[in-house]
């Protein structure tokens, strides 16, 4: 905790010397701002009694969002679009106390994280799962670890992502990060929380405006977290860094630049369980780890610049690049398989140690304007986009004696690492997509676009001695859609569309496997309720995917590709405030994910992870001014999920599961310095929960946990 303490010190230093800005702790989300704005947004946050807040930025205080910025691109209202989009605002992070990106992502319908490993940034939406179905500030990258500390919101585009992101990232929709950024405005926000499993988590937010005109913004945040995990002998440690600086050169010319930085220490077999009926038996914490295996450790960097100029047209020119690296060291406690014997209780370790390094550059041009042919307007966007993927990954197996789930023995003898694969891939999409958002009529809308790719995949196992295996695949990818509002209240809206997605995984012979293409068309219903404080989206939507990269059964380190998948459903999703300091999101999901044709796969198998129902509930109450309670605040919360397939090929259940959260805050002073005091109780029934990967292994959710913060602003 010294390097925790020596942080904090040094940060309320820095922000004694700036002029105070007194802001309660749970308004940090009163400083986020989305990174597509252009032009400058004033913040001024006004502190009233006990330390309330309000911001003259909307987002700040609100559960919903008007626009976003990876559904077109371009300054339209999301009620306007003939897409479904939600989002996950910052104040709902805080209020929830979401700790990752898979508690954060939980209130969206048919939505999730694939990988229980904190802050991963894989998904599996709409049932199917897809590596690069993430986004950070619109770029693609695959350095698939976020802080929540650094997100301003979340934003999920279902569906193909053709078009803007045609190739290389998701069939069942995009997750886009978006980061914080600088705001016109002078704080520092500090706060410590404390609670389960060892629990230390200081985080910081320092925004200056370095010229006192708005020309020259900066802001650092960042975030130590350490902890146990919940089972024995795994722990971790991250330390989290998000500087961003905006400068506003000229009325019409800003210039954005973007950096992170994420080192992390973590126990991976703390987050693996076997895929077998028997784990269901056996308590949460129970061990699958022994203390002589390796932690595993993770160290990422992302820069990212974006030039954008507005013409006296009004045409934009938007130029914007990304880098990130990230450098693997994966310990002896990465286990590759976990099988149970035929006694029941013999359980064999296959591990996968060994470095890895994954490289990301993504560049981006783009045009975008307005302009009307006879009563037709059309906001339209041109871009191209180049892309390239680089990773090689070195595996060493490492024996680890079989353990006894009945009477475990630990502090064993491990093997020597032996050297087992060494792969290397590589991924170049160039690209170019135009789109037209017409305006047909006051009550109609229409959609076009189309994009077109030529993506290489190439992969080499040395190992093999074979040469560079290279697959070429060029597509266009076209989206289309319509929307029709009777009142401006209601709008009504369909869409279809369809895009490809290479893979980089290989077959057990080397080959890498074919590009997947996925279909969908959509149908819905967006609406707005009390006085446009409340948003509702209800959709149907059928998507198909064929050549599926899926886990081969007779050599699970390669993969196969399944031949026709299709995903069915319906979700809803609400956010909003129904009354005066009364806030509620409300989501639910049915999914049906299955099998059609395969010449491996059973075909009629569910997908394996994807429920048929789930829902998601959480709800908060304020106490307004006029209140003798007036600074407290109540939240509770509600997670569901009906039983799942735990692996596919087909073998058995996953229960189904009801979890229970809640939350209480006071908001009070101290010699006229502002204090938030939170409390959050998570799954408070302490149900037993289990994800899955579908294949290899099974992946235990967080059980009963208390957390408390001290939060306050300078």
């Amino acid at each position: 905790m010294s390097t925790s303490r020596s942080l904090l010190a040094f940060l309320l230093q820095a922000g004694a010397s700036a002029p105070a800005i007194l802001v309660l702790a749970s308004s940090s989300q009163a400083h986020a701002q989305s990174s597509e704005a252009l032009p400058p947004i004033e913040v001024g946050p006004q502190r009233a009694a006990t330390g309330e807040t309000r911001s003259t930025d909307p987002s700040a205080q609100s559960y919903v969002r008007e626009q976003a910025q990876s559904t077109l691109k371009l300054a339209a209202p999301i009620h306007d679009v003939p897409l479904s989009v939600q989002f996950v605002m910052r104040r709902v992070i805080e209020e929830r106390q979401a700790l990752t990106v898979r508690q954060a992502i939980e209130t969206v319908s048919g939505v999730e994280s694939s990988n229980a490993f904190p802050g991963s940034l894989a998904f599996r939406i709409r049932g199917f799962i897809d590596a690069g179905a993430s986004l950070r500030d619109g770029f693609r990258e695959t350095s698939n670890q976020q802080d929540v500390q650094g997100i301003d919101h979340i934003e999920v585009l279902k569906g193909p992502a053709s078009v803007l992101y045609g190739g290389s990232v998701a069939s069942g929709g995009i997750v886009n990060i978006v980061t914080k950024t600088p705001l016109d405005a002078n704080f520092l926000h500090v706060d410590i929380a404390s609670g389960s499993y060892g629990l230390v988590r200081p985080t910081f937010d320092l925004n200056r405006d370095l010229m006192g005109d708005h020309s020259l913004l900066v802001r650092l945040d960042g975030a130590i977290d350490r902890s146990h995990t919940i089972k024995q002998f795994g722990e971790q440690e991250n330390v989290f860094l998000n500087p961003s600086i905006l400068w506003r050169a000229t009325e019409q010319d800003q210039l954005l630049l973007r950096g992170q930085w994420f080192n992390s220490g973590f126990s991976y077999g703390a987050y693996q369980a076997p895929l077998a009926q028997q784990t269901l038996a056996l308590p949460l914490s129970f061990s699958y780890m022994d203390p002589n295996q390796s932690q595993s450790h993770k160290d990422a960097e992302r820069v990212s610049l974006e030039w954008t100029h507005r013409f006296d047209s009004g045409v934009k020119l938007r130029v914007g690049m990304n880098v990130s690296d990230v450098n693997y060291s994966l310990g002896t406690d990465r286990f590759s398989r976990l099988t149970v014997a035929a006694n029941g209780y013999t359980l064999s370790r296959s591990v996968q140690s060994g470095p890895a390094w994954v490289q990301d550059y993504d560049w981006q041009n783009e045009l975008s304007g307005t302009f009307t042919t006879g009563p037709l307007q059309h906001d339209w966007l041109v871009g191209g986009e180049a892309y390239w993927s680089l990773n090689h990954t070195i595996g060493y197996a490492v024996t680890v004696p079989t353990l006894n789930l009945l009477y475990p023995v630990y502090d064993v003898a491990i093997g020597a690492p032996k050297l087992s694969s060494n792969t290397r891939s590589r991924v170049s999409d160039f690209s170019g997509y135009v789109q037209d958002f017409v305006t047909l009529a006051p009550h109609w809308r229409l959609l076009a676009g189309l994009r077109y790719d030529s993506i290489t995949t190439s992969s080499l196992n040395p190992l093999s001695l074979t040469p560079w295996s290279i697959n070429r695949a060029q597509k266009f990818s076209p989206r289309f859609g319509l929307t029709f509002e009777p009142i401006p209240e209601t709008a009504f809206f369909f869409n279809w569309s369809n895009s490809f997605v290479p893979t980089t995984s290989v077959t057990s012979s080397g080959s890498p496997l074919p590009p997947s293409a996925s279909q969908q068309w959509e149908v819905g219903v967006k609406q707005k309720a009390f006085d446009d404080r409340v948003q509702a989206t209800l959709a149907l939507y059928q998507l198909t995917r064929t050549n599926v990269p899926t886990t081969d059964p007779t050599n699970t380190a390669y993969s196969v590709a399944s031949g026709l998948q299709r995903s069915r459903g319906i979700e809803l999703d609400v956010a909003g405030e129904i009354a005066p300091g009364w806030n509620i999101v409300l989501s639910y999901a049915h999914t049906l994910a299955k099998v059609l044709q395969d010449n491996r796969l059973p075909v009629g198998d569910l997908l394996a992870g994807v429920p048929r129902h789930s829902g998601n509930l959480w709800t908060t109450y304020e106490f307004q001014p006029d209140s003798p309670l007036h600074g407290f605040g109540l939240g509770a919360g509600l997670r569901a999920e009906t039983q799942r397939e735990a692996a596919l090929p087909n073998t058995f259940l996953l229960p189904g599961y009801v979890r229970l959260d809640a939350s209480a805050w006071y908001r009070f002073d101290v010699a006229s310095q502002p204090f938030k005091l939170q409390v959050n109780f998570q799954n408070m029934t302490n149900r037993q929960i289990y994800d899955t990967d579908g294949a290899n292994t099974l992946r235990p959710m967080q059980p009963f946990t208390a957390i408390a913060k001290l939060s306050t602003e300078f």
